[in-house]
């Protein structure tokens, strides 16, 4: 077998199974064939009963992990890392006790983001999304969801998905596209939501389905944006159209929009901070991802979504940045995980899932990315620490130190 990379002197691997999710040492060691997937993980000296010699034979492929902690590529399920312009002075409204409805009322929010999205270029767009996604990849994050949703009719919300593809060109990272363009009725369409839902279901879902640019169709699901009944409306003509379902619901209220996204087979239901008892059920029954945003409970004071009540009652929790330019301006995944282990009651090994292998079910990537399994993708991160707990016990730091995206370097 030829190999990509063997990654050797591991202290610790967080495999992300789910009995045994930490794979302790000392003398661990990875190996990535010659197409960049897992073909061992285990003890060093069961390598070599299979290697003899490995290190003189494959010593170009040999990393040295210096007896420090590796995970999978961190997932990111719930990004809006294309937008044209930032918003901090909504943020200083915000810290003066404006609420989200308020911000809005006054021309702030995501029509604020729409009108600046319009008049950017798609190269100005493309380049400020790069330097976030560059960010998140230097803090290990291998796959990332990136929603549209700041353009909000067909022109805008093809440029802004086209930066999304543009991007794939530009980062070996896995980057799965989702199409938002039921984020919020633009001004035009204030009093006319059946025109802007037409327009959706009969443009621009069809065309961006034809220019394969997206892979999901979300919906804000909440009062005074899309109510469960146009929710289902844009929802069914999305899945008619062969679109994978997400959404964004019980952020405020619950409107029955997780119930009806649990029925409809969505991959996921994203925020949840209002989520109903009838909710956590059904998203249980059906297999259905929970998306807890908890960087954006703190950012927007809001409360926390009851992720420990969802995961006691069988429910697969995610833990997303939902890095936008409104409501949470943080892309730092591992922070969510931390607030995952000291405000969500989750586990260290239950937090580090929600980052990595819950985020890749809710992308319907599991079968290649956020575990350490022999056939997977060999998208792996070494940590700066010697345990697996550390980087998300020291909060707010950047503990990343290399990156790999199936056996090649691409970050230290």
């Amino acid at each position: 077998m030829n190999y990509s990379l063997i990654l050797q002197n591991i202290s610790e691997i967080f495999i992300a199974e789910d009995l045994s999710p930490v794979l302790k040492g000392p003398h661990l060691l990875i190996a990535a064939d010659e197409n960049g997937k897992i073909s061992f993980v285990g003890k060093s000296e069961d390598f070599r009963k299979t290697e003899p010699g490995f290190e003189t034979k494959f010593k170009d492929v040999i990393v040295d992990a210096g007896n420090k902690a590796v995970f999978p590529g961190l997932v990111d399920s719930h990004t809006h890392l294309v937008f044209a312009a930032t918003r901090e002075d909504e943020f200083a409204m915000k810290s003066r006790g404006a609420t989200y409805e308020e911000i809005a009322a006054a021309g702030g929010g995501i029509i604020n983001s729409t009108v600046k999205t319009k008049k950017a270029s798609l190269e100005e767009i493309v380049e400020q999304a790069s330097k976030r996604l560059s960010q998140l990849v230097s803090y290990g994050v291998t796959t990332v969801e990136i929603k549209s949703g700041y353009g909000l009719d067909t022109e805008s919300e093809l440029k802004l998905l086209t930066a999304i593809a543009e991007l794939k060109k530009r980062f070996p990272v896995e980057i799965v596209p989702t199409f938002l363009g039921a984020h919020a009725y633009p001004p035009e369409f204030k009093n006319d939501h059946e025109g802007y839902i037409n327009l959706i279901n009969n443009e621009m879902l069809p065309e961006i389905k034809a220019r394969n640019l997206a892979e999901f169709a979300d919906v804000f699901c909440e009062e005074g944006y899309f109510s469960l009944k146009e929710t289902e409306k844009l929802m069914l003509r999305a899945k008619e159209l062969g679109f994978g379902l997400k959404l964004h619901a019980d952020e405020f209220h619950s409107l029955g929009g997780t119930e009806l996204a649990a029925e409809m087979g969505a991959a996921s239901v994203d925020h949840l901070e209002a989520i109903s008892d009838l909710g956590i059920k059904k998203l249980a029954e059906n297999g259905v991802v929970a998306g807890v945003l908890p960087i954006t409970s703190v950012f927007s004071r809001l409360p926390f979504a009851p992720a420990r009540k969802m995961a006691e009652n069988g429910v697969t929790v995610a833990l997303a940045t939902d890095m936008n330019p409104g409501s949470c301006m943080c892309g730092f995944l591992p922070l969510a995980a931390s607030l995952g282990a000291t405000q969500l009651k989750l586990s260290v090994e239950e937090s580090l899932k929600g980052i990595t292998i819950n985020g890749a079910k809710s992308l319907k990537r599991d079968k290649t990315k956020g575990s350490i399994e022999v056939g997977k993708d060999a998208d792996i991160v070494i940590m700066d620490s010697s345990s697996v707990a550390y980087p998300i016990y020291h909060f707010a730091h950047n503990h990343c130190e290399k990156v790999f995206v199936k056996g090649r370097r691409i970050v230290g």
